[in-house]
């Protein structure tokens, strides 16, 4: 049945495809009467008007029997739409009403296929009784919502954790603020290479910005400046990583452990201007160094050499 089906609509496909070719037919042979013979004065003209005009005439025809040959292999509709009372505008004899039955028929149309692909996908998706979990909860701790750990923790929690980050880098200082509230922004200054703004909801990193070292990490009012790019295309590039490597190390069950991995992952940046690239042992490639890190050996590429 699904092969009759997509056999008739490719073949009113077609169809369409021969009358809309017909019609750009006749409308070119009507154009070349109507604008006539470009050299009126000479029977050339007259000439090569009739021959053109019949070359387009010669297609007319071609694509008249095409389409009569496909559209006698169209298949009816096998099953009547019922329309009930509206399918009485077809009898209004008013000119402005008569589209309204043919948007009607359409709609119905479209409708019934709905109904029926629904159908189907009702019965394939209803013998799939597999749930997402397979851990019996009890209906009090349904109905209980439980807040989201990761975004509901204590400071002193990521205080610690931060400043046992701090302790194993020396040429890595981590800085702690909350000018927002609950949640921590660490001012990274790493050696005198570059600086960062990460801003912490919970325990999980949720924003990076990276600058060069002579850059501020303050506005003009005294506060934290969470998203005004560096001005130098490496540390927007080195930006862009940060932020993959954020999400890369992303893991809600170990949030010490992603946090951990993504610093010693910006760690690895100590060396941005004396690493050569992994893959073509150059320092510079089209003026850049190697802005990239790789997650797990933490190997230096540049953005055209990375893997």
């Amino acid at each position: 049945m699904a092969a009759a089906e997509g056999s008739s609509v490719e073949t009113l496909t077609t169809t369409l495809n021969t009358l809309r070719t017909l019609r750009s037919s006749v409308t070119l042979f009507f154009k070349i009467v109507s604008e006539g013979p470009k050299d009126e004065n000479s029977n050339e003209g007259e000439n090569n008007l009739q021959v053109e005009a019949m070359k387009v005439l010669a297609d007319i025809k071609t694509h008249l029997r095409e389409l009569e040959v496909q559209v006698g292999g169209l298949a009816p509709p096998t099953n009547p739409v019922n329309l009930g009372n509206t399918g009485l505008l077809s009898l209004d004899p008013s000119p402005d009403k008569l589209p309204l039955y043919y948007q009607l028929l359409d709609c119905y149309t479209w409708m019934e296929k709905v109904h029926c692909y629904s159908t189907i996908m009702y019965s394939l998706l209803s013998g799939n009784n597999l749930k997402r979990s397979s851990v019996s909860i009890s209906l009090s701790t349904k109905r209980r919502r439980q807040a989201p750990l990761n975004h509901n923790v204590p400071q002193q929690q990521v205080d610690m954790l931060i400043q046992g980050i701090n302790q194993v880098y020396q040429d890595m200082t981590l800085n702690i603020s909350r000018p927002f509230g609950n949640n921590a922004v660490v001012q990274v200054t790493l050696g005198r290479v570059l600086r960062a703004v990460v801003t912490f909801k919970g325990i999980l990193i949720e924003w990076v910005v990276v600058r060069a070292y002579n850059e501020p990490l303050l506005d003009d009012d005294g506060m934290v400046d969470l998203y005004t790019p560096s001005l130098y295309e490496v540390f927007q590039k080195v930006t862009d990583n940060a932020n993959a490597a954020m999400l890369n190390f992303c893991s809600p069950g170990f949030s010490d452990l992603s946090v951990r991995s993504f610093f010693t992952w910006l760690h690895s940046f100590a060396s941005l201007f004396t690493d050569v690239c992994k893959r073509c042992s150059n320092h510079l490639h089209n003026h850049m160094p190697p802005t990239w890190r790789e997650f797990r050996t933490l190997d230096a590429f540049h953005e055209e050499c990375k893997p």
